[in-house]
């Protein structure tokens, strides 16, 4: 099983604050014999849905442009691991206020989230709180 990424626990307690439900954590899923793992699974139930979600950081890090290319391919990993398992469960990328300001608001990370449609959910790693959601 991977590591926690930094904000995994910050993403948990936002979605707390924001009445969702910790339903799972590294949530498996296999294609043949390769095991991938989805940070964590929500459940609103006021809103009868459920969410994956994966965590990831884009600042802070060596290379923004390297950590943006990993977190997509894994995002995109998942989301046809997903649908190879015939799970129709709404995948969101969470990052924190200071990575979606920085890369994913330039015209690569734009380009990026347009071109493979991916749901952000950004949060203040700090207050604990999200302060957006993109579909």
């Amino acid at each position: 099983m991977p590591a926690k990424d930094r904000y995994h626990d910050a993403v948990k307690r936002a979605l707390v604050k924001s009445e969702w439900i910790i339903s799972d954590e590294q949530v498996t899923f296999q294609v043949e014999d390769r095991i991938m793992w989805i940070d964590i699974e929500a459940v609103n139930v006021a809103a009868a849905l459920v969410i994956l979600i994966e965590v990831k950081e884009l600042e802070n890090v060596a290379s923004s442009i390297e950590a943006l290319a990993n977190a997509l391919g894994k995002f995109l990993l998942y989301r046809l691991a997903l649908e190879e398992a015939r799970a129709d469960v709404p995948l969101f990328l969470a990052v924190s206020e200071l990575s979606y300001q920085g890369i994913l608001t330039e015209r690569i990370g734009q380009l990026v989230i347009q071109r493979f449609n991916i749901p952000l959910i950004v949060f203040d790693p700090e207050r604990e709180e999200f302060t957006r959601w993109i579909p």
